[in-house]
């Protein structure tokens, strides 16, 4: 079976809807499980369109931590890429001293997650 990349972006979505934070968690770990046996030996489904060697890597990296921490919080993949990308060009940017990052969007969980100035002083 292939599986287009924005389909687990979707799946783990839906993960993070499940009511039950006991089964949501062992969903996301589950998942998250089964995209890195996908990516090594093509098993359970085949992730196309997955060749550039960083993209796999910044994708179990964001599974990782979605399955981690935000799935429990009803973050859904998607928000937590959003969110992790806003994360890495602080960092990336923060010697520019008037630099901020704005997640541009209407859903107010991930807009709460938006680096701010009492999390960094320097901005």
């Amino acid at each position: 079976m292939y599986i287009p990349v924005p389909v687990i972006f979707e799946l783990a979505n839906h993960i993070a809807h499940v009511n039950d934070g006991g089964q949501r968690q062992k969903l996301a770990v589950q998942f998250v499980n089964d995209v890195q046996n996908s990516l090594s030996n093509g098993s359970p489904f085949q992730v196309v369109p997955c060749q550039d060697f960083q993209s796999i890597e910044d994708l179990l990296g964001n599974l990782q931590q979605f399955a981690a921490e935000y799935a429990g919080q009803g973050l859904g993949l998607t928000d937590t890429s959003v969110y992790l990308q806003a994360q890495q060009l602080y960092r990336d940017y923060q010697k520019f001293k008037k630099f901020t990052v704005h997640i541009w969007t209407r859903d107010q969980a991930l807009k709460a997650r938006e680096p701010d100035k009492e999390e960094y002083p320097f901005v």
